[in-house]
């Protein structure tokens, strides 16, 4: 695929489910996800030396941004992905991230995790290689990471 084709500046991870009705021993259950298409990996489990084991989702992401590292792409991820460390080894890679972030990741800093909000309330705040950690109230707060993007609110 990569020969005859080469995606524009924006690109998105996101894990899914693929229709299996052969012989397994295990059944995986992703709610709300729907079949998409797009270039996949099959995650083979723990023991898999590109994408298993520990730091799982970071290899993940090393994995499928390899030869596009260093071109100024923007990636958009969920928080199954993001992380601090993500967005920093992407960032030295000339590679901007943006997407939400689960609030008990490590490296998450106390002073937005921490934070109490009232619905529609923000706090934002910058690592020192600029990276924004946002976390946002409406029905439930909601953390948001992006080295391309400030917390700026539009309606």
């Amino acid at each position: 695929m990569e020969k005859v084709y080469y995606p524009d500046k924006r690109l998105s991870i996101d894990e899914s489910m693929v229709l299996w009705r052969g012989r397994l021993f295990f059944k995986q259950y992703i709610k709300g996800k729907q079949h998409k298409c797009g270039s996949c990996t099959i995650y083979s489990g723990a023991r898999d030396d590109d994408t298993g084991g520990v730091n799982h989702a970071e290899k993940v992401v090393k994995h499928f941004m390899g030869k596009k590292l260093n071109k100024g792409h923007s990636l958009f991820m969920d928080n199954f992905y993001n992380s601090i460390s993500v967005a920093k080894f992407l960032l030295e890679n000339k590679t901007y991230v943006t997407g939400t972030l689960r609030a008990n990741r490590k490296g998450n800093p106390c002073e937005i995790t921490s934070e109490t909000l009232k619905r529609v309330e923000c706090v934002e705040m910058f690592t020192e290689d600029g990276i924004s950690i946002l976390k946002w109230k409406d029905r439930r707060d909601v953390l948001m990471i992006s080295s391309e993007f400030d917390g700026e609110m539009t309606e």
